[in-house]
């Protein structure tokens, strides 16, 4: 990933700080998408997501999007929660 692209693209379009949205799709299953909410929440620093967060399941149940909205003091705390989802063994793809 081009770093700088990226973070230039985000001070373009965003003025921090702000709250960012992302969404991200989690394998459905027994506790993936608290476990995936709880170490956003951690990362963070917040105790719980609390009504930061929306969960919708697929059609099929398969999966499950997360719609999280986070604070984020500048672009390259977006970029570090991106880094963060990318670890997540639960995580399938993140916006």
């Amino acid at each position: 990933m081009d770093t700088e692209g990226a973070l230039a693209l985000l001070n373009a379009q965003h003025t921090f700080p702000s709250d960012h949205r992302f969404h991200v799709i989690v394998r459905a299953g027994p506790g993936s998408a608290a476990r995936v909410s709880a170490s956003l929440a951690a990362f963070c620093g917040l105790d719980s997501l609390g009504d930061r967060e929306v969960q919708v399941p697929s059609a099929k149940g398969t999966y499950v999007s997360l719609r999280v909205t986070l604070p984020c003091d500048r672009a390259e705390t977006v970029l570090a929660v991106y880094a963060h989802l990318a670890t997540l063994p639960e995580v399938v793809r993140y916006l």
